[in-house]
């Protein structure tokens, strides 16, 4: 998972595929400010989340129920992105650390 926060705008996009989306989109705005993206096969290519910098996470979980995201990793990535503004975050979701 690849995350962008841009501190100017206060929006970040997650890319929830790799390698990442590069074609048109088109986004499901029910959950505004956090906007599901598809690609032209209604596939689930990123999540674009606005004022993420003040979005709580109550609002983020409940804006990506019904879309099978790991909202627990999205809101990893959205964390770990908004700790370094400007930069691109990658974020690997499901690995877990040997003892």
């Amino acid at each position: 998972m690849r995350a962008l926060y841009d501190s100017e705008a206060h929006a970040m996009y997650i890319d929830v595929v790799d390698p990442p989306h590069e074609g048109p989109r088109g986004t499901d705005a029910d959950g505004y400010p956090v906007n599901v993206d598809v690609d032209s096969d209604d596939r689930i290519v990123g999540v674009e989340i606005l004022d993420a910098d003040d979005t709580p996470d109550d609002k983020v979980v409940a804006a990506l129920a019904g879309f099978g995201l790991d909202a627990v990793g999205i809101l990893a990535a959205r964390d770990a992105a908004l700790r370094a503004p400007d930069r691109e975050v990658t974020l690997t979701v499901g690995a877990s650390l040997a003892a």
